[in-house]
């Protein structure tokens, strides 16, 4: 019981103290504008993964580099509570590594047929220039009468306009039942469509100054190709003003 009253009386001194902040800290008052619109610009570091059983020897997607450029609306339920949609075109990069091993039936001069190991290694740059669309709800609090923080979470929908850099799967083909096996390669393609969420946080100073900070997570298969699987993932970086 000791450890209960403690704990109560901690959140009620906690909640004291957001309230005591300049300004009411969760403020249900209705809000001075239905819609208001920003601008948002910033950098991000994304990754596209492969299934892990794609290829046995290595497996490597690094993080790259891009930028997003966009607006977003502000739909003010309530001061303390918005709907967020935005529009952003948006580029992402990253680098990959990946090595098999196959066992190919091999016939030599003596006629007999043997299986050779070949190793399959590959690299190279990933990039990709995408339009996406957050659907957030963001949640707004004081944190004194020039700062205001706020937490968003909600779905984002993309469409992919290009992407460059796609690498190979290979695999074992016969011609016939009398021929040996060769080994063929297939250029991988990427989904031109991703579905996901996207949650963050960010801070706006003076009404109209932001800065945030938000993870994208894929929910669908980033490969078209049978078999890849994989995940878009992302953080972004962005500052913006709010009008």
């Amino acid at each position: 019981m000791g450890y209960l009253k403690i704990h109560i009386t901690g959140a009620i001194l906690a909640f004291s103290g957001l309230s005591a902040m300049g300004g009411n800290f969760l403020d249900t008052s209705a809000a001075p504008n239905l819609v208001t619109f920003g601008a948002r610009i910033g950098v991000n570091s994304s990754n596209v993964t492969v299934s892990d059983d794609m290829f046995d020897l290595w497996n490597k997607n690094s993080w790259g580099t891009g930028f997003d450029l966009g607006v977003v609306a502000d739909i003010n339920i309530r001061n303390y509570i918005a709907i967020q949609p935005g529009i952003f075109f948006q580029s992402r990069s990253g680098d990959y590594t990946y090595a098999s091993r196959f066992w190919v039936p091999t016939e030599g001069e003596d006629g007999t047929i043997s299986n050779e190991a070949r190793d399959m290694v590959q690299y190279g740059h990933l990039r990709s220039y995408n339009i996406y669309v957050p659907i957030l709800a963001s949640v707004r609090f004081n944190i004194s009468d020039k700062v205001r923080w706020s937490v968003d979470v909600g779905p984002y929908f993309s469409i992919k306009l290009k992407s460059t850099g796609n690498g190979y799967i290979y695999d074992l083909r016969y011609e016939g039942i009398d021929k040996l096996a060769t080994l063929h390669r297939t250029e991988t393609e990427r989904r031109g469509f991703d579905f996901g969420f996207k949650l963050g946080t960010g801070f706006k100073f003076f009404n109209h100054y932001y800065l945030g900070v938000h993870y994208m997570a894929g929910a669908t298969d980033a490969w078209k190709t049978t078999g890849m699987g994989g995940r878009n993932k992302a953080w972004v970086f962005s500052a913006g003003y709010d009008f």
